[in-house]
């Protein structure tokens, strides 16, 4: 090959050259944070044409990812929202969590998902490992109120895709390897403060910041048989890092012995993405919008409880985004029951099982993306004294399905969480 040759096929040149996408492609166009319009074609091809893929989730690849949860393993298994759970020591939800408690109390949750989508005829796997949510309460007894932190995930956006593909080069077809990764996601930090009014209410407020990054790497790779060796490998990078304020309102009221209900506001200031050095492009702005969420928890005996969830979040409206990326869907609800199996004097283990519907905020095409789960669970109270727990153990299974045709994902998700008071 002369040198006129090899220079036409310089990566410089593959990445000029790529061939238009299609209309299919077109209306799978994924231009918010991508670094530059060669990652664009390239994210659209790993979803569309035969390849390998793996992630967390590809519903959300037009926004800002999928809401993982920021829930713990009993939360999970009884398939509430995070709010009117009667009981709840540690929580990221509800600003009234903790209001009972006399000690100080940790808790720790991990969360491993493993599962498959498909996408018209392909396929592909679905596997992660979180922490979804990591919580400290700390009593002032004097005050009746407690000291409230917690660090929770939020949106994942993590996920990876490799297609082989014929390009155009204008010397006829050349075999190159693309390939996408999104490695990143958000989560909040927050402080807050829970005060117990009277004997039988509680209010709580909590002031946190996103936290977060997105690194995005797009990779072509020639086959360097049809061009003699002469061209390299085409990289091209992008980094991003999250910000923003959020402040949640709660209260709950116990009006009878065996009732307990609770209800929060969240509130999300402008979600900025700033670009690191070296990226392109300037910072982007997100409104993320007002979340409204109430709950119940009723003793239909000693050992048994049902509890009802449900929130409302329209991200119809919210700024920042392409046209059609948000979903209409504006509700999400849940229900469960846990039955006491064993009970000792200072110990027990509850049986745990929930259902949950949510809507997901971003759409992977045209549809609405939803997200339903059924829940199993159990539990370990190593240690509790007057109904309140001092150490735990909590494992919770789900069966769930993600859905924004023409994509389906179905996973298992475990969520695992430890729990201990008086350390």
């Amino acid at each position: 090959m002369n040198a006129r040759r090899a220079r036409r096929f310089s990566p410089a040149s593959v990445a000029a050259q790529r061939r238009p996408g299609s209309p299919a492609l077109a209306s799978r166009g994924i231009r918010r944070l991508a670094p530059a319009s060669v990652a664009v074609a390239a994210l659209a091809s790993v979803a569309v044409l035969p390849g390998a893929a793996q992630a967390q989730s590809l519903v959300g690849v037009r926004g800002l990812g999928v809401v993982g949860g920021m829930t713990d393993a009993r939360t999970s298994a009884l398939g509430n929202l995070g709010i009117g759970l009667a009981g709840t020591e540690v929580s990221a939800a509800d600003p009234t969590a903790g209001k009972d408690l006399a000690v100080p109390t940790i808790s720790l949750t991990m969360q491993p998902v493993w599962g498959e989508f498909e996408l018209e005829s392909e396929s592909g796997e679905v596997t992660a490992t979180r922490f979804p949510l990591i919580g400290f309460v700390f009593p002032v007894v004097a005050a009746r109120g407690a000291v409230t932190a917690a660090f929770s995930g939020q949106l994942d956006q993590r996920w990876s895709g490799e297609v082989p593909r014929d390009v155009d080069l204008g010397e006829g077809g050349v075999q190159v390897s693309d390939r996408f990764e999104a490695d990143g996601g958000i989560s909040i930090v927050r402080a807050g403060w829970v005060q117990r009014i009277g004997a039988n209410a509680a209010a709580g407020m909590s002031l946190g910041a996103y936290l977060g990054r997105l690194n995005q790497t797009f990779q072509r790779s020639l086959d360097t048989t049809a061009v003699d060796g002469s061209a390299q490998r085409f990289v091209q990078e992008g980094a991003w890092q999250y910000g923003g304020a959020v402040l949640s309102l709660g209260a709950s009221l116990a009006p009878h012995r065996l009732v307990h209900l609770a209800g929060a506001v969240e509130w999300s200031g402008t979600l900025t993405a700033s670009p690191k050095e070296g990226t392109d492009g300037g910072p982007r702005a997100y409104s993320i919008p007002l979340r409204v969420s109430a709950g119940a928890t009723g003793r239909l005996t000693p050992r048994l409880a049902f509890n009802a969830s449900v929130a409302f979040q329209d991200w119809s409206a919210a700024a920042g985004f392409a046209q059609g990326t948000t979903t209409t869907g504006k509700f999400s609800y849940g229900a469960g029951v846990e039955a006491t199996l064993a009970q000792g004097a200072s110990r027990s283990v509850p049986l745990r099982a929930g259902y949950r519907r949510l809507a997901q905020p971003f759409r992977f095409e045209d549809a609405n993306a939803v997200e339903t789960a059924w829940s199993l669970g159990l539990g370990l109270n190593l240690a509790e004294t007057q109904g309140q727990r001092l150490g735990w153990v909590d494992v919770g299974i789900e069966r769930g399905t993600r859905s924004s045709a023409p994509l389906v994902e179905r996973y298992w998700r475990a969520t695992v969480s430890l729990g201990i008071s008086q350390f």
